[in-house]
């Protein structure tokens, strides 16, 4: 059976415990484990939300005061981050959010060495994919990685090498997605339906606050044309 996050630090306790003292640290330790995660996620997803080209990192010299909400750390995280995967940057953001959820709730994250490595993987094969979409922003590897795989098999196999490659990358990365995240099947369907009610939500708030623009607008003119002479 594989060993979640917080069964490691009870092995010294197993002799000396009860069952019932162990579930409990157990689901403490969860817990624990859970806001630490949750809370590095949110910080990463600000840092990068607030992402400014222009402020002080490792790749821009500059005496102006970070505009990063997270500060000069965040700052130099979302650069490295978002200059070197574009899009595919808030992916470290949501895993983290995705595994406090897990460890909160005391189901825990299994095998996260191998979540981790997969996680690196999953970052530049995800902005290789969008590298291949219109109007996406890839970082400088997701060009990179997708020359790679994409000229070489197009140079060997002509127009068909290109597009195996494309299906092989998107296959890859979402298979290093679904690894990385560690989210049960049922999890992936709840978590689907929950964003597409809340896209749906935002919908209907932005039609609602349309007609708030539009009806006193509407209103206006029509009792301006009303009282125009004519």
């Amino acid at each position: 059976m594989s060993q979640t996050t917080a069964d490691a630090p009870l092995s010294g306790f197993a002799r000396f415990a009860s069952p019932a003292v162990r579930a409990a640290i157990r689901r403490r330790l969860n817990e624990l484990g859970g806001v630490v995660l949750g809370v590095a996620g949110l910080v990463l997803a600000v840092a990068i939300g607030t992402h400014d080209p222009a402020d002080p990192s490792l790749s821009t010299a500059t005496d102006r005061a970070p505009a990063n909400l997270a500060g000069r750390l965040g700052a130099d995280v979302s650069d490295v981050l978002v200059q070197g995967f574009g899009w595919a940057a808030w992916l470290p953001a949501l895993v983290l959010l995705a595994w406090a959820l897990r460890m909160f709730t005391g189901r825990g994250v299994s095998l996260l060495p191998l979540r981790l490595a997969v996680l690196a993987l999953a970052m530049p094969l995800l902005a290789a994919a969008l590298a291949v979409l219109p109007g996406s922003v890839s970082g400088a590897a997701g060009p990179l990685v997708s020359a790679a795989l994409l000229v070489n098999l197009e140079s060997l196999l002509g127009p068909i090498g290109r597009l195996g490659a494309q299906l092989a990358l998107g296959a890859l990365a979402v298979l290093a997605l679904y690894v990385a995240f560690g989210l049960s099947p049922l999890e992936w369907r709840r978590a689907a339906r929950a964003t597409a009610h809340g896209g749906m939500a935002a919908a209907r708030v932005g039609v609602e606050r349309r007609h708030w623009v539009t009806r006193p607008l509407s209103w206006a003119g029509r009792t301006l044309w009303r009282a125009v002479p004519r």
